[in-house]
């Protein structure tokens, strides 16, 4: 079988049977609807796996097959009503709570409906298969996970199970033992069939009692799990609120002139090309220039669009938490060259100054946006400085900045000077053109 072809079978049986990653555990409606489309569809596969059973037993006798037909439509019907009524309200909780009390009465019924066939059958044999399916439809009702709704399906069951018993699997409702009270002490209470209803009763409520069991402990998981939800959404909108505002303040960009802009620019195309002199690899350079520009051209933005679900919110709020704390490295850079430059032009470049600069992003990524930032920065004006030529700003590169920077990485800046010359003085003209 082919990837696509196990992917595609993958994905039609969470459709059908498996509770997808789209459900919001804490609203219990949607839960509930999801429950039911999954116990709809168990229902309806079993309907056809008890027709198919049938009809192979009444193979060669018209009247069962007859029989058999019957029972495939009705079971049919019966499902196209089920299914109505779950998609009739999908965000009514009443309504879906109604459907799945009709989802296992119903699923009840016909394991009663077929243990009798089976029962009254030719094949003795088969007997206490139909005796199975009501086991099976009980561990079927469980899947809701609904104390309330098992007590009162597990009630009804031991009522018609130990109706059954005397009426059906022994017939003795209509015996002569039933007729005579004398003989129900004398005859019957020391009897096979007794003892036989007996532990199959006490069969039949130690099983009810796992179930029970089982679901009161997924219920209480669940609970905890929804309550842990919860609480993470309220952290995680609180967390989101006061970042956005942070990154409001940090980030905005509503300050910055056209000329800081387009040197940012030149930053970026500079750093692309000491990249490629470095012998970085493709995408490490492509990364190395978006850097380098990324503080101007993307901005955070926590706000989800109204389609989204939890799990997609929860994916952008990683993503632009990311983002921003991308775009925030990059301002340590410009704010990191900017304190490199105040404190030569102010002496104030002591050793320990020049220890706490160097491990501020050390890494050559870092060094490379950040000799691209300084050599832009010092041939253009700032409020502290004048603008310098290339001589001079190479000249207090060699002398006073070569200590911030990795050997390669300046002696590669140093060595190819004159083609950022070129980068800068052509985005120069480009400026006055414009």
């Amino acid at each position: 079988m082919s990837l696509k072809n196990k992917i595609k079978n993958t994905k039609f049986f969470n459709n059908a049977f498996g509770f997808e990653s789209g459900i919001d555990i804490t609203n219990e409606t949607q839960v509930l609807y999801r429950k039911n489309i999954v116990i709809k569809n168990i229902i309806f596969l079993s309907n056809v796996v008890f027709t198919l059973i049938f009809t192979v037993l009444s193979l060669g006798e018209r009247n069962n097959i007859i029989l058999a037909f019957l029972l495939g439509i009705v079971t049919f019907v019966l499902n196209l009503y089920l299914k109505r009524s779950i998609n009739r309200n999908p965000n009514d909780y009443t309504s879906q709570n109604i459907a799945s009390y009709l989802s296992c009465f119903y699923m009840l019924a016909l394991a009663i409906v077929i243990y009798i066939k089976l029962k009254f059958g030719e094949i003795k044999y088969l007997e206490e298969c139909g005796y199975i399916l009501l086991y099976y439809s009980l561990a079927v009702c469980s899947f809701y996970q609904n104390k309330k709704l098992l007590k009162t399906v597990f009630a009804w069951t031991l009522i018609i199970v130990t109706f059954l018993h005397f009426a059906v699997t022994y017939s003795i409702l209509g015996s002569d033992i039933a007729k005579d009270i004398s003989k129900i002490f004398t005859e019957f209470f020391v009897s096979e069939p007794f003892r036989d209803i007996l532990l199959r009763t006490l069969l039949l409520c130690i099983f009810m009692l796992v179930l029970y069991c089982i679901v009161a402990m997924s219920g209480y998981m669940q609970e905890e799990r929804k309550k842990e939800l919860m609480k993470r959404r309220a952290v995680q909108e609180d967390f989101t609120n006061v970042v956005t505002k942070i990154f409001e303040v940090t980030l905005d960009n509503s300050s910055r002139s056209e000329e800081d802009k387009q040197n940012i620019y030149v930053v970026s195309q500079m750093s692309k090309r000491l990249a490629e002199l470095l012998s970085l690899d493709s995408d490490e350079i492509d990364r190395i220039e978006t850097m380098a520009k990324i503080h101007i051209e993307q901005s955070v933005n926590f706000l989800p669009s109204e389609t989204m679900n939890e799990d997609e919110k929860y994916v952008l709020l990683r993503e632009q938490t990311n983002l921003g704390s991308i775009i925030i490295s990059r301002l340590q850079l410009e704010r990191k060259c900017e304190a490199m430059i105040r404190s030569t032009f102010e002496g104030s470049n002591t050793n320990e100054f020049i220890a706490r600069m160097n491990s501020i992003q050390h890494e050559t990524s870092a060094q490379i946006i950040l000799i691209c930032e300084l050599y832009v920065s010092m041939r253009s004006v700032k409020s502290y400085k004048k603008a310098y030529s290339h001589k001079v700003t190479m000249q207090y590169l060699s002398e006073h900045f070569n200590v911030y920077f990795d050997g390669i990485v300046f002696e590669r800046f140093e060595r190819f000077k004159d083609e950022f010359e070129k980068i800068y003085d052509e985005s120069e003209g480009e400026e006055n053109d414009f």
